[in-house]
């Protein structure tokens, strides 16, 4: 995966630089973080001023006719600070560290200028602010960001710190990356579900996406009807309509009929059939009356005026709001009514394109159809929806109160402050966004979920932390789908999605990591217009020219989705080739997507010059052969060039573009799995996933760390084999695991397929040691007082202090009734202990859980106002030394538990005295196909025992020759049991371990009594539940194969749902039997239960049987199936379910029933 010749050294404590913090960041890490640090900077930036520039003003009029208008003017956010009234401080900003430590968020006031008027009168400004929103670390407002390494570590902070997360309450969140088609080009599709829209619609229709500057984005369809007629579907207030194509257009520009015939039919002059359509829907719109462009803006205003009247003054006239309608609702991403009148036209055209069969259906599962969500536009889109919703509120108040006020009232300025100051719950909604990841939208905010928009940023490892961060997910919805399309991975995502960096299971193939290069676009051309300008002294003719155009013979030239000229298809791919220079040169945007899809005989794509330099586009860079320069090309560009992955396959007249590394295709994760290449595409599925799980090294600074859980792996170690990127995104500075000399032999029966066995001597010398940090917060303003009254905030009626009469609490608690550090603690040693003032008693709570050690004691409070302490964090650390069951896995995917720690003098040994780490059995080779697993045990030996500074080589049995070892990586060992020779050469060498962190401390489940599931009567699942683990299908069969009959007894009957029933021994009825009260006490004691259907003389007998059977025949009794129980002796076959054969004769002894 790596170059052989980058130096890899092995000597990092030698370094000089070691432990130093260096000058400036590693931007492969930092680099990251961008796609979310971007894209919230643009919210707080550029896309604030767009959304205050977008949101139209809010006009209305009050009883006595006088008109109100509503217009907010500018919106600034500020950066955290303390509030004030914190005490004494040099620095009132607030940073992330402070706000982890102390379960805070990290937020900051979110103001806006809202300027109001009367009847036209100058106009009066109020600034309101409507609450905190979080601030995502490593932003503009972050107080971190700008920060070099040394002033990160004295804020607590890592020395690369990529940031793109929140933190709420104290836990850091990040938003998800979510696909969605791409904007502002339109789509050929076909869709089952668009016959249900209305009566004569088809399955087919042209889609596109429009998305504004401000990142608002609306769907328009344009739909192709059974009658040969095409009507535009847009959305209002999250409601379908639906207009006629021609009314559209009429209703945009002010042209005759032949005019819009002439811009319909252009270059597809010879289509019979389209000329016929437009002709008949020009024909049918002159039926309905309407002749005139004002005739179907009246048309239009008047038919949705009602669905209006809450953003629009009744004074509009109805074309005033049909273009209102046009503006923010129909292809809302241009500006002008002619764009859109060109642009539908161009949708017209490629709809009865596609609906003849000249191009092809396009797929928006396809990654050059799709773009990203990002996080910051998400956000900007929620605060402009909360800033209408304040405009809104404001004119229903001051409508409210104009009824309820008598005479002629004016409004005033308290009564906009009034109306106003009711809409800090903003900042409320923005938190409980970011903290539970669901979104409260009543416009959707573009996205098809609501729930599960955010993550937690757990700190569990540096690979699971960076792969946050990369992650991208295709959407909820299509989780519970059938198809498999979303899933599937087409060329089309090579260079953009990682082909292995998936998980198995439900996930796979919806939740995918960005490639390695691939970047989300954020930033945006400095001169639109430069762009424009540059195709016109191409060549390009401009849309209305004067000069006539034989479209016929030309291609359309699109422009993030308008329509902007025409190009002779003779010169189209000299005219995108000059355009990719100047690409390249930087006189135009650098990122710049050109897409020129040629015409095809037998179809293909609509032809067409299609350029794009919106956001949210994934591009990557590559070597331009005409120029050797580095080029960034767009997924659906890709999809028109002809790219090599090496020089040695480049073809003169063929290969356009090189590709800047081999190993491009995959992410950050999946270039640390080493040979890859050697191991099945499943196994590296694998170890991309083991690896976010296993134990190792989340931070370095541990403390000023908070968090409720963390791994740490005792003595870590860099692996010895690694590739390149494994140090270009220090990941020896994180390191996650362990260098192991395994032998692979059969030799003790316990290392049975992926099972192992541990060296008991290496293991008690350090050898994969653990320690969970754990930390808990105790706050005493939420404590219940002695006499059963709760404790109100901000009343100081318990503190911490230590009961001086109990000597006990002298060797755990300090003077303040907290714990000292370094104390150890077992289960039911005094914990911490608090003063109840009132009462004037001590009340010590004792520690619960296994043994730890009191890591340290962090004093916080119920806010960020200084105070008395009121709550506190209490770390500990937990010892995890291995045991059996616990699991391990290398670096190919291969994970297995500890089986047993063997002794070290019962374990083979080499001639040179080596004894194995690790015991692997060779049949979990074969089965696994890992061979990667075989080079890396070669190459890990080559590396730790020819001292090379350099280990990356090619060959490395010639390195394990010089250093005196077999070629092959075999060695002879010896038995240590008896010290025979054994006959065989084992396979033995180094290989680089994970810990992962599951292990059996945390789940084993062993329980005589507990809670019980009320409906079925049998344990429980889970810990929490009181419960244990259930015994499944494989358990049971486990235990057949065993022949443990009492055992399976035990577990499946006898400890879970033992039930004592009555059945009947005539009719076997376990429904009819009931108890019948004696007639003159009306008492239940004593009775023999009685068969309803048999009646007395019937013999009914009490067995044993699972409560689950009695509950499956009340379910089958409530449908009207009956179901008939046979009875036998216990020397007969037992259990045996009878529908329609009559119960044994004769009366059995000792009746029992199986389940």
């Amino acid at each position: 995966m790596g170059s052989a010749s980058v130096e890899l050294s092995l000597r990092h404590l030698k370094d000089p630089d070691f432990g130093r913090i260096p000058e400036t960041q590693n931007e492969e890490i930092v680099s990251l973080g961008a796609p979310h640090v971007d894209s919230f900077n643009f919210f707080l930036g550029r896309g604030l001023q767009e959304i205050i520039t977008d949101i139209p003003p809010l006009e209305f009029s009050l009883k006595n006719k006088t008109r109100v208008k509503l217009e907010l003017t500018g919106a600034t956010i500020g950066k955290p600070r303390l509030p004030p009234g914190a005490g004494q401080t040099r620095d009132c900003n607030l940073y992330p560290k402070e706000c982890v430590e102390r379960r805070a968020s990290y937020t900051a006031p979110v103001n806006v200028d809202l300027e109001w008027s009367v009847d036209c009168a100058q106009p009066l400004t109020h600034r309101q602010t409507l609450g905190e929103i979080p601030i995502m670390v490593m932003s503009n407002n972050c107080h971190l960001n700008g920060l070099s390494p040394k002033q990160l570590v004295e804020h607590g902070e890592l020395v690369n710190e990529t940031g793109g997360y929140f933190i709420i309450n104290g836990s850091c969140r990040v938003l998800r990356l979510l696909m969605c088609n791409r904007r502002n080009f339109p789509v050929a599709l076909t869709r089952d579900s668009w016959r249900r829209r209305d009566s004569g619609f088809t399955e087919k229709g042209v889609m596109i996406r429009c998305v504004k500057d401000d990142q608002v984005s609306s769907i328009n369809v344009l739909h192709y009807l059974s009658t040969g007629e095409a009507k535009l579907e847009f959305v209002l207030h999250r409601e379908m309509f639906f207009i006629p194509l021609v009314m559209c257009l009429k209703a945009l520009m002010d042209y005759t009929d032949r005019q819009i015939y002439h811009f319909l039919i252009q270059g597809r002059e010879k289509d019979a059939y389209f000329s016929e359509q437009i002709k008949a829907m020009l024909g049918r719109l002159q039926d309905e009356d309407i002749y005139s462009h004002e005739m179907c803006k009246e048309y239009i205003g008047k038919s949705f005026r009602h669905r209006l009247t809450q953003t629009l003054p009744e004074w509009y006239t109805d074309a005033e709001v049909c273009s209102y309608l046009m503006k923010y609702h129909v292809l809302i991403h241009l500006k002008t009514n002619r764009e859109k009148f060109d642009t539908l036209c161009l949708m017209a055209r490629k709809l009865y394109s596609y609906v003849g069969g000249e191009c092809k259906m396009e797929s928006v599962d396809s990654v050059s159809m799709q773009e990203v969500t990002l996080g910051g536009h998400t956000c900007l889109q929620y605060l402009k929806e909360k800033m209408v919703e304040l405009m809104i509120a404001i004119k229903w108040f001051l409508q409210i109160k104009d009824k309820k006020e008598t005479g002629n009232w004016v409004v005033q300025e308290n009564d906009i402050k009034r109306a106003a100051s009711k809409a800090k719950g903003t900042g409320s909604a923005f938190q409980s966004f970011i903290a539970t990841g669901a979104l409260y939208s009543r416009s959707g905010c573009g996205l098809m979920q609501h729930t599960g928009l955010t993550v937690v940023f757990d700190h569990l490892n540096r690979m699971r932390d960076l792969s946050h961060l990369r992650a991208i997910h295709r959407g909820a919805f299509f989780v519970d789908m059938k198809t498999v399309e979303p899933r599937r991975l087409t060329g089309e995502a090579w260079g953009f999605i990682c082909p292995v960096h998936t998980p198995d299971g439900a996930p796979c193939g919806l939740l995918n990591h960005l490639a390695k290069n691939c970047i989300v676009l954020n930033e945006m051309p400095e001169n639109p217009q430069a762009l424009h300008q540059a195709l016109t002294k191409l060549g390009m003719t401009p849309l209305h020219s004067t000069q006539p155009v034989p479209h016929a013979q030309c291609l359309e030239v699109m422009l993030d989705g308008s329509l902007v000229g025409f190009i002779r298809k003779t010169e189209a791919q000299k005219f995108a080739n000059k355009l990719r220079v100047m690409k390249t040169r930087g006189e135009i945007f650098k990122y710049t997507e050109i897409v020129l899809i040629p015409e095809r005989k037998y179809g293909g794509q609509y032809p067409g010059l299609f350029l794009a330099t919106g956001l949210s586009r994934m591009m990557r860079p590559v070597i331009n052969l005409d120029t050797r320069t580095i080029e960034y090309i767009g997924s659906l560009e890709q999809l028109y060039l002809t790219v090599a992955v090496s020089p040695e396959e480049i073809e003169e007249g063929v290969h356009t573009h090189l590709e800047v590394d081999k190993t491009a295709i995959f992410s950050n994760i999946g270039k640390l799995v080493p040979f890859s290449d050697c191991n099945p595409i499943p196994r590296n599925m694998y170890q991309c996933q083991m690896g976010k799980q296993t134990m190792g090294t989340p931070f370095h600074n541990y403390s000023a760390q908070t968090t409720g859980k963390a791994y740490r792996l005792q003595y870590p170690q860099v692996p010895l084999v690694r590739n390149a990127h494994y140090d270009d995104i220090n990941m020896e500075e994180f390191c996650m695991g362990f260098n192991a000399v395994v032998a692979i032999i059969s030799y003790t029966g316990y290392d049975m397929e992926d099972a192992m066995v541990l060296n008991k001597c290496s293991m008690e010398r350090g050898l994969a040691h653990g320690q969970i940090y754990k930390t808990e917060i105790v706050d005493l303003t939420l404590l219940e007082g002695l006499s059963g009254r709760k404790i109100k905030l901000g009343e100081n009626n318990f503190v911490f202090r230590r009961n001086p009469t109990d000597a006990i609490q002298k060797n755990f608690l300090d003077s303040s009734g907290l714990p000292y550090p370094g104390t150890q603690l077992t289960e039911g040693d005094p914990y911490y202990c608090v003063y109840d003032l009132n009462q004037h008693k001590y009340r010590t709570t004792t520690y619960k859980g296994e043994d730890c050690v009191v890591d340290k004691c962090a004093i916080m409070s119920a806010s960020l106002i200084l105070g008395e302490c009121q709550r506190v964090s209490i770390s500990v650390r937990v010892k995890r030394n291995p045991i059996i069951g616990d699991k391990f896995a290398s670096r190919s995917g291969q994970k297995g538990i500890m089986s047993r720690l063997y002794p070290i003098e019962d374990l083979p040994f080499s001639e040179r005295g080596i004894m194995p780490d690790i015991i692997f059995n060779p049949h979990g080779i074969p089965s696994r196909m890992t061979a990667g697993k075989l080079i890396e045990l070669v190459a890990g030996k080559s590396a730790a025992d020819s001292l090379m500074r350099n280990p990356a080589v090619d060959y490395f049995g010639k390195i394990l020759e010089k250093a005196g070892f077999n070629h092959y990586g075999e060695d002879v060992l010896y038995s240590g049991t008896d010290g025979r020779m054994l006959e065989v050469e084992i396979f033995e060498g180094i290989i680089y371990y994970q810990r992962l962190r599951h292990m059996t401390a945390d789940k084993w489940q062993v329980r005589a009594t507990g809670a019980m599931d009320l409906t079925l009567r049998q344990p429980v699942k889970g810990r929490k539940k009181g419960g244990a683990i259930r015994v499944g299908e494989m358990e049971r069969d486990c235990l057949i194969s065993h022949g443990a009959a009492y055992n399976l007894k035990d577990r499946l009957l006898d400890c879970s749902d033992l039930s004592q029933e009555w059945v009947c021994e005539d009719c076997g009825g376990l429904m009819e039997p009931s108890l019948l009260p004696d007639g003159g006490s009306k008492l239940f004691v004593g009775r023999q239960p009685e068969c309803l259907v048999c009646g007395p003389s019937a013999t009914v007998r009490q067995v044993s049987l699972p409560y689950a059977l009695r509950y499956l025949v009340a379910e089958l009794t409530c449908v009207g199936i009956k179901t008939q129980l046979g009875l036998r002796s216990a020397g007969d076959i037992i259990g045996q379910v009878q529908t329609h054969e009559s119960p044994a004769e004769g009366p059995p002894q000792d009746a029992t029933l199986g389940s």
